[in-house]
């Protein structure tokens, strides 16, 4: 099979974009471009000429002015989305120029051997119709150290010369194309000065491929090139952009394939402590990472996935997140392994994560996965056919174990169970053959140098034999010759891959994929051909259902997040027209607020705080008498409450009309599978025993004595986190209701002076009845509450304090620390009784409601209940009120407490 060579109008576009920047130029002859040994190429034009010539087909070609991005330099882009030709449009470019203007030097470089090979593939396929276009046969080939006599010919050739080369063979000293030769060639030059004489015109394919590094840059600079152009769908780098076709005009156009977006993704899974790393600040002191959680919505009383906050070692999720299920889930340790290069969390309880590693059920997603890729291909394979064309599947894995394993092959073992369980229904009820379900199985992975089969893109990237049998063999794929219908490759493979008559992909990871979405998408955009090697595109009249022309994506993921990461690369690429704001400016380098907090100077508020103090200050102990019985009973009643929705795959189509906004996608149809959970009851009591810190003849009795064990069989892994959830909080509820004060007759002591503290924003001026001039508060109740009780209308206020943070109640469940103590004066309403002082400790929340799950975590609630016990054990000479939101609902329970003590 051979391609037909097309002319369509884009291509001609880019072409042409790229002859005029030369236009006027003088044609390079042998009298004027031949200086000694070396043909080079010249131009009679100056900087200035050119430059105004780039400037014309900007305008002429309607870029938009936030996208030409205009520069002095000898460089232009040529943005063409993936699978529009742009391999073809370089070359033709090549043939244009050396027509139009004699330019005959053209250097094509590539960052990986896929796509070197991909360009060569695509030269040899064209030559003779390109030969019968031009009248023109050049010499194209690729660089090859041990082949010096096509260098030479390039260097002193007048006629068409094309080299391919990757940056590896020639990025460095110790390159052959480097050193100076012992015999005199060129006037004693190393081939690399001679070439750089010659002054090529450089094509830079897919150069956000390592091309713009320092290194990089310097050693392409040393070719001396006449100008370069960089020739890409996602230029990382812009300069001189003097072509565009965007993804959504070739998807408007019908130049590429329309996308069918087909979604497997996870639902129910709130309680399986999904736990990603979304964003690493690295530093030699201290490491900081913002984790991914089931997070708790105070204001809306439920759990949802949002990030963190900067977390670094020794936080405690369950604190960050207002959720309990992460209790034991502190941070041990953050740091970027050296073996894989991802970053890494640690926990204190054994678990990690990893950077980009996600808690999908893997192998029953990766079975919808391929079912439905299966379905998909056999649907296509049913129309396809018959009108010549021979449809591929490709599938990405990022374990190569995954279906090379001798063990456990798991992914080959899952197709071939699909295979068999669809074939029958697209094939008249018949069984496939152990023969043909092998045949049509195709796989592509790098070896290393002992045979092995290798993950590493690096191997992948070097290792050309298995890349030469990829894109050598990509005609013969193309053929009914040929049985492979499915091909699995690693997803490192996808890098300059692709083929014409790829209508399916599916992405089986093992972590959310690290592949762009466009790159992923990119690998079957191209129009389909026949066996006669003509693209056949779908008239605009042609209805959805029978476009011939759909690639179908199946990743393992929600369309929104799909969609989401997709829309995020395409905006990097174009924008949104959105104005973006600048950023904040940092605060680094700013000298930190110092402030003074002064002791009140007035003998009598000093006389009341120190009889407060002298009551609050007193320490004590506690101790715990809890029944085994009882908590097992209790947490046999509270587990029999769980009930589990059932464990279910999402399948979900989106049919893409406007590939620029994926979010105006139309809804094809969905479906919903049960999933088959794996189960082990030892797994159960292992794990709530080591959750809970209960032994396993405790846990053994509360699972034998619970009447729902059908609900754990559903989806084990989140009745686990309720088990635990659900016995903490029986734990918790006891330990507090068990709990026991008594006084250990040793006090806090106080340092009454003035203090200072640095950097401090958050304090509020109590110059009225604070016992210092200022008052440090952590929340805008506690604000507020401080500002209301400091009104020097309130004479009943003697003085009050924020608690100093070494103020500490210990409790079963952590130390407690509250916040204000306050002394309050009431008259006696009897003229022979006397005036009497008050005492208040008070707990500020955002609620007054003790038993308000949505302001307040059980650690608080319990915490707050020992604090009561604790200063009931002081005896009636100190009032508790907690929880307290607001200072008049204090006032009132204030009054009433006095009321209740006989000041009337």
């Amino acid at each position: 099979m051979q391609f037909k060579l097309e002319n369509p109008q884009h291509q001609i576009s880019a072409i042409q974009s790229v002859v005029e920047v030369f236009r006027g130029m003088e044609r390079n002859t042998y009298d004027n471009a031949h200086i000694e040994d070396i043909h080079t190429n010249v131009c009679s034009l100056s900087n200035q000429q050119l430059h105004e010539n780039i400037q014309r087909v900007i305008q002429d070609n309607s870029i938009p002015d936030s996208q030409f991005f205009i520069c002095d330099e000898n460089e232009a882009c040529i943005e063409m989305e993936t699978g529009t030709g742009k391999t073809l449009t370089y070359i033709q470019t090549a043939y244009e120029l050396y027509k139009e203007y004699g330019l005959s030097k053209f250097i094509i470089i590539v960052p990986s051997v896929p796509i070197r090979q991909g360009v060569i593939d695509t030269i040899d396929n064209f030559k003779e119709q390109l030969v019968d276009k031009y009248d023109i046969t050049p010499n194209a080939f690729v660089y090859d150290s041990s082949k010096i006599s096509a260098l030479n010919d390039f260097i002193t050739s007048d006629q068409l010369q094309i080299m391919v080369l990757t940056l590896a063979a020639f990025n460095s000293e110790d390159k052959i194309l480097n050193q100076v030769e012992r015999e005199i060639l060129f006037n004693e030059l190393s081939y690399r000065d001679a070439l750089a004489q010659t002054h090529p015109i450089v094509f830079m394919d897919e150069p956000q491929e390592g091309m713009d590094t320092e290194n990089s840059k310097q050693w392409i600079a040393k070719l001396n090139p006449l100008f370069k152009f960089r020739y890409s769908a996602t230029h990382a780098v812009k300069k001189n952009v003097l072509y565009q076709l965007t993804p959504a005009e070739s998807y408007r156009l019908g130049l590429v394939k329309r996308l069918e977006v087909l979604t497997v993704s996870e639902s129910n899974d709130e309680a399986t402590m999904k736990l990603e790393i979304r964003d690493v600040q690295p530093s030699a002191s201290q490491v900081k990472v913002k984790l991914k959680f089931w997070k708790l919505n105070k204001t809306k009383g439920r759990f949802e996935f949002k990030d963190s906050g900067w977390l670094k070692k020794d936080d405690n999720l369950a604190d960050k997140s207002g959720n309990e299920s992460y209790l034991d889930f502190t941070i041990s340790r953050i740091y970027k392994s050296m073996s894989d290069r991802k970053w890494h969390v640690a926990f204190t309880n054994g678990t990690e994560i990893v950077e980009g590693a996600s808690s999908a059920n893997k192998e029953q997603v990766w079975a919808l996965q391929l079912e439905w890729l299966i379905r998909r291909h056999f649907e296509n394979k049913n129309r396809l056919k018959p009108k010549g064309i021979k449809n591929l599947s490709l599938i990405f894995i990022d374990r190569v174990a995954n279906y090379m394993s001798v063990e456990r092959p798991i992914i080959k073992q899952i197709f071939e169970q699909k295979y068999r369980e669809v074939y029958p229904e697209y094939n008249e009820g018949k069984q496939p053959t152990d023969i043909e379900i092998q045949s049509v199985q195709g796989f592509y992975f790098a070896k290393t140098t002992q045979g092995e089969y290798t993950d590493k893109e690096d191997a992948c990237r070097r290792n050309k034999e298995i890349f030469d049998e990829i894109l050598h063999n990509k005609q013969h794929l193309l053929s009914f010759d040929s049985p492979i219908e499915f091909i699995f490759s690693h997803s490192a493979l996808g890098v300059g891959w692709d083929n014409p008559n790829v209508f399916g992909i599916a992405t089986l990871n093992e972590s959310y994929s690290e592949n762009k979405k466009r790159q992923e998408i990119g690998r079957g955009l191209r129009i389909c051909v026949n066996q006669n090697g003509e693209r056949i595109y779908d008239d605009d009249e042609t209805p959805e259902d029978e476009l011939l022309n759909q690639l179908t994506i199946v990743p393992n993921e929600t369309y929104e997040t799909f969609a989401r990461c997709y829309q995020q690369e395409y905006e990097e690429q174009y924008g949104n027209g959105v104005h973006i704001p600048k950023p904040k400016r940092t605060h680094k380098g700013k000298r930190l607020n110092r402030v003074t907090f002064k002791l009140k100077k007035d003998e009598t508020v000093m006389g009341v705080f120190h009889r407060f103090w002298n009551v609050v200050s007193r320490k004590t102990s506690y101790r715990v008498h809890m029944d085994e019985e009882t908590l097992i009973r209790k947490s046999i009643e509270s587990l029999d409450e769980i009930r589990i929705n059932d464990y279910t795959l999402d399948v979900q189509s989106m049919r893409v009309t406007d590939i620029s906004n994926l979010e105006t996608a139309e809804y094809f149809g969905s479906e919903s599978y049960v999933g088959k959970a794996k189960y082990n009851p030892h797994d159960l009591v292992e794990e709530i025993s080591e959750k809970t810190g209960l032994c396993y003849t405790s846990v053994l009795k509360i699972i034998e004595g619970i009447s729902n064990k059908d609900q754990y069989i559903k989806n084990p892994p989140v009745f686990m986190e309720q088990a635990v959830f659900k016995i903490r909080q029986v734990q918790l509820d006891e330990l507090v209701r068990c709990v026991e004060y008594k006084p250990t007759g040793e006090t806090y002591g106080f340092d009454f002076s003035d203090f200072s503290k640095d950097g401090c924003d958050d304090w509020v001026a109590t110059p009225n009845h604070g016992v210092w001039d200022k008052t440090l508060y952590d929340s805008l109740h506690e604000k507020d509450f401080a500002i209301e009780a400091d009104k020097i209308t309130n004479t009943e206020v003697l003085c009050f304090l924020k608690f100093p943070r070494w103020y500490k109640i210990l409790t079963p469940i952590g130390n407690y620390e509250p916040d204000f103590g306050i002394v309050l004066h009431k008259r006696a309403l009897n003229n022979h009784a006397e005036d009497k002082e008050y005492y208040f400790v008070v707990e500020i929340k955002g609620t007054n409601d003790i038993n308000d799950t949505r302001a307040l975590t059980p650690h608080e609630i319990g915490r707050i209940k020992c604090a009561v016990k604790h200063f009931k054990s002081l005896g009636i000479e100190a009032f508790y009120k907690a929880p307290i939101k607001e200072y008049e609902t204090f006032k009132a329970q204030a009054n009433q407490t006095i009321n209740n003590n006989g000041n009337i």
